[in-house]
């Protein structure tokens, strides 16, 4: 009978010692940590500032997924959840430039790098914290773009100087105004003028000062521009149907129209449809990408911007630059 319970405890012995090499194995392995995740949190309206397909596909590359947050799931409490599941870095997609101090203060506490998408946070945010960045593109960059584009037209007239004054008549049709939008016409306006084409503005008023809508009825008999300037891919088609249907893309000096665009596809088609002439846009593939990089650098403790092509302001902004479609 002694012998017996000796054999067992001999076995069990065995067993307990196999059962903790295997243990020390996968804990030496990584078995037991949580696997490289980083979260997305989506702005209030879901902009794609980022192709999330693209910045899917570049982390799992890297072994490493990516945790979105639910719609209509606050910031703040976004950050919470996702980095209780594992999130180490947190990319923020922002409409505006207000933060959530709740959020600033989960990854804080959470020690996770934060980089920011769509609206700039602003510098304070940046400066707060050595593991807060922000990710986009500069609306001086697209209008310059553009600017360059048209003055370059004008010189080569393709838009025409009907009246031979040698200044850029030009009409302003945007729907939304201020922000981004503005920044777009006037650095463009201004890129002209770095070109030697000088412009002037075309203002649609009725017989008692009123600004005019810019439809055909109201615009019948008014003066054609030679150049319509716009600040999205809507307000160009809309620009486009309205000087079709008064007869100002006829002849040998039709009017020409320029816009920007949030996409490559949006540029393209405007282009593909004979809408605008050139279209400066923005690059959520690009984004996506570099978002990927710096998140994994963040992760493997590297400098944020390795491998991305992009260097940081004196801020952490990493800016990408426009592209172009002719």
């Amino acid at each position: 009978m002694k012998r017996i319970f000796l054999f067992i405890f001999r076995a069990l012995f065995v067993l307990a010692g196999a059962a903790g090499c295997i243990y020390l194995y996968l804990y030496v392995t990584g078995y037991f940590t949580p696997a490289p995740a980083v979260g997305y949190i989506h702005s209030p309206s879901r902009a794609a500032y980022l192709d999330l397909d693209v910045l899917k596909n570049e982390l799992a590359a890297g072994d490493v997924s990516l945790l979105e947050s639910d719609e209509g799931e606050a910031p703040a409490a976004a950050a919470q959840r996702l980095l209780q599941l594992g999130a180490r870095v947190l990319i923020v997609g922002q409409d505006d430039p207000q933060v959530s101090s709740a959020l600033l203060d989960a990854a804080a506490q959470a020690g996770a790098t934060l980089v920011f998408v769509g609206s700039d946070p602003g510098a304070a945010v940046l400066a707060a914290s050595d593991k807060a960045w922000y990710l986009g593109s500069e609306a001086a960059h697209g209008g310059e773009l553009l600017g360059k584009q048209v003055a370059l037209a004008y010189r080569n007239g393709v838009i025409a100087d009907e009246n031979g004054d040698h200044l850029l008549q030009y009409a302003l049709f945007q729907t939304e105004s201020g922000g981004t939008h503005s920044q777009f016409a006037r650095y463009a306006l201004e890129e002209c003028e770095h070109y030697g084409v000088y412009t002037a503005l075309l203002e649609y008023a009725g017989e008692e000062g009123e600004p005019l809508p810019f439809n055909a009825e109201r615009l019948t008999g008014q003066r054609k521009p030679e150049f319509i300037l716009c600040t999205s891919p809507q307000d160009a088609r809309t620009a486009y149907a309205v000087a079709q249907e008064l007869g100002w893309l006829e002849g040998d000096a039709p009017v020409r129209i320029g816009a920007v665009a949030q996409n490559r596809e949006d540029a393209q088609a405007l282009v593909a449809d004979g809408v605008a002439l050139a279209v400066p846009y923005y690059d959520p593939q690009a984004a996506a990408r570099a978002a990927a990089a710096m998140a994994q650098n963040a992760m493997a403790f590297r400098f944020i911007g390795q491998d991305t092509g992009l260097s940081p302001d004196v801020e952490g902004r990493f800016i990408l630059p426009f592209q172009l479609i002719q």
